[in-house]
């Protein structure tokens, strides 16, 4: 019969063989660059129809694309994909990167010029029943007499950060629907 001292060797070793045995979190893959995300980009995603891909004009290794539906009542939207400046930003919408984006989007919207008056109506994450990917604020408002609404979403993809805006008039039926939209450029993507 072993002393108290050798079982309790053999309780530590077995431990510490478990604990390396435990699967932790999968490591977050390599960054992607902003370009190799862009080419990902569907030309056509819940309705809407993609424009031109550009360099982001304020950081040219990032990119940027308008989207747009077509009518009367357009819905426009713009995705951009850049570099976090505090390195890599974990997938998802839990980051802290994540966050400061979608504030400053939310910020930017709020703060526009006297003629487009905006609020925000609500917090969300998409895809809806999946992983969250994206979280997003819902706005209502004024363009000068036209009566809008709008999504912002921000995630990380790729390492990197991925902001989204959805602008359109408030009609009965909507032009689009902005949230099939943002979970449709997060599924391009990521590839599923």
């Amino acid at each position: 019969m072993p002393s108290r001292a050798a079982a309790a060797g053999l309780l530590a070793a077995a431990l510490a063989l478990a604990a390396c045995a435990a699967p932790g979190p999968a490591p977050e893959p390599a960054p992607v660059p902003p370009a190799d995300l862009a080419a990902r980009l569907p030309e056509d995603a819940a309705g809407f129809r993609r424009g031109a891909v550009l360099p982001l004009p304020q950081r040219p290794e990032g990119r940027e694309a308008a989207y747009a539906t077509r009518g009367r009542h357009a819905a426009g939207a713009l995705v951009a994909l850049d570099r976090a400046e505090g390195g890599p930003v974990p997938t998802g919408a839990a980051a802290s990167a994540v966050a400061a984006a979608l504030e400053a989007m939310l910020a930017e919207a709020l703060q526009a010029p006297g003629h487009r008056q905006q609020r925000e109506s609500g917090r969300l994450t998409l895809p809806e029943g999946g992983a969250p990917g994206l979280a997003c604020a819902e706005t209502t408002g004024l363009y000068g007499r036209e009566r809008v609404q709008g999504l912002l979403c921000a995630g990380g993809v790729g390492g990197g950060l991925l902001r989204l805006r959805v602008t359109m008039p408030r009609t009965a039926p909507p032009p689009a629907d902005p949230r099939a939209f943002a979970a449709a450029i997060l599924a391009a993507l990521r590839g599923s």
